[in-house]
């Protein structure tokens, strides 16, 4: 097939999926002005619609006269809220996708998000279901191995800044990922973790650094060398409180 018919049967299939997505769309025009309902000053409409379980459906409020707000809920007595959107669509317009749970009749509300009126249209689609998610086959493994350290933050460790510190010296290799964990002793230190090159441990920049990165306040950095060579592993504490205890350091290099 030459380039002149494969661009002919391209520009073809887009027009066609074009037109099937238009005629796919219901659109519902409306008008939000003094004689709407309000939730404090923000005028509303809403619209009942029939949805079915299992359905990926496409809704959006489009409006050049105010900046619509989508709210969609089952209509029932608790009109509980289940999904939401203000900007999502084209410049202030509103979009939101939505997968029903169960079949029945639901409320979809149009809001202006100032006090502003004027017309709207509402769109609704019906959505292709997404691809069956793949199971994967694996190329190749790779395995970190860690190794353990175990220190405490005490009165007598050095301080800078104000915060004790344990420095640890550690020979890393350029562009290999290293991991580096920081667990302190609960409730008692919130851990900081930092990297300095061997020849800038008394710079006040370190070349990374976390906080709260790991599970709950603990500490957790990934972190490239640019060259290989020796680095230090800061060993802190983050803010006022909880700065002195007992930790682990956990460091593994990618093979």
């Amino acid at each position: 097939m030459g380039l002149l018919k494969i661009a002919v049967a391209s520009a073809a299939l887009a027009v066609g999926v074009a037109a099937q997505a238009q005629q796919n769309e219901r659109q519902f025009p409306g008008q939000l002005d003094s004689k709407s309902p309000k939730e404090g000053s923000q005028p509303y409409q809403v619209r009942t619609m029939a949805l079915e379980a299992g359905q990926r459906y496409a809704f959006s409020a489009e409006s050049e006269d105010f900046d619509p707000a989508l709210r969609l809920s089952f209509a029932d007595d608790n009109d509980e809220m289940l999904a939401e959107d203000d900007d999502g669509g084209d410049g202030t317009n509103a979009y939101l996708e939505f997968v029903p749970q169960r079949s029945g009749t639901y409320r979809l509300r149009v809001s202006a998000v100032s006090d502003s009126k004027g017309s709207y249209v509402l769109k609704v689609r019906d959505l292709a279901p997404l691809p069956a998610p793949v199971r994967p086959k694996a190329e190749g493994a790779s395995t970190v191995s860690f190794k353990h350290y175990s220190g405490a933050l005490t009165t007598t460790d050095g301080e800078v800044q104000g915060r004790r510190v344990d420095d640890y010296v550690f020979h890393f290799q350029a562009g290999k990922q290293v991991f580096l964990f920081l667990d302190g002793e609960k409730d008692k230190l919130d851990p900081l973790i930092e990297v300095y090159p061997a020849s800038g441990r008394y710079s006040s920049e370190p070349l990374a650094q976390d906080d709260d990165g790991g599970d709950d306040v603990n500490a957790f950095l990934l972190f490239t060398p640019e060259e290989s060579g020796d680095y230090i592993v800061r060993a802190t504490s983050a803010g006022e409180e909880r700065t002195l205890g007992s930790y682990q350091l956990r460091v593994g290099e990618k093979p």
